[in-house]
């Protein structure tokens, strides 16, 4: 009976057991930074967010292509560009075959949003520039250089060149031929010149 009247005696450090930590936290530095006033400090290895320079983009569409998830819509014809944010991995395979390194991984996060929605970006266009998709120019092939490997027809994203061996023809399809530059990249013999 008497073990019990003193189990029962309310003792002061049992009524406030966080007593400690809460004066230890009000007199010490807060372990949070405040954002808005400091810059934020983003891990060393962190994935980030896809960015585009569309001035740069030639709608050859390779980042859609080899995009994972298909996160991307590339529009030629109307020179736009769309990520669909909340698809997106992170995995950085549209920025490794971008021919015109126009996209790029940057730290941050993007902005929280309440609906599924997609961005969409669009070329601007310029009085001296030409229509869209030719940014690059066209390729055209040196004959007495040319072993018709038939590389370059491979690497072609568009499927815009046809190479025959046997008969040792080269042609190229202007209306398909967004002038990414990987064809000239590939060859070889660099017979391929972008004009």
């Amino acid at each position: 009976m008497e073990q019990r009247k003193r189990d029962a005696k309310p003792y002061p450090w049992r009524a406030f057991p966080f007593a400690g930590t809460v004066l230890k936290n009000l007199f010490s530095k807060p372990v949070t930074t405040g954002y808005p006033f400091e810059p934020a400090q983003y891990p060393q290895r962190m994935r980030g967010h896809v960015e585009i320079k569309i001035e740069d983009c030639i709608s050859c569409g390779l980042c859609a292509r080899n995009c994972p998830p298909g996160a991307l819509k590339v529009d030629r014809a109307a020179g736009t560009w769309t990520i669909n944010r909340f698809d997106c991995v992170q995995c950085g395979n549209c920025t490794n075959v971008c021919p015109k390194k126009c996209l790029s991984i940057v730290p941050g996060y993007t902005t929280p949003s309440t609906q599924k929605s997609s961005e969409t970006f669009t070329r601007p266009k310029t009085p001296d520039a030409p229509a869209a998709g030719k940014a690059g120019g066209k390729p055209e092939n040196d004959p007495a250089k040319c072993v018709y490997c038939t590389l370059c027809a491979k690497k072609c994203p568009q499927g815009a060149i046809t190479v025959d061996r046997a008969a040792k023809s080269w042609q190229l399809d202007p209306d398909k031929c967004v002038g990414c530059g990987i064809c000239a990249a590939s060859c070889p013999k660099k017979c391929l010149t972008l004009k």
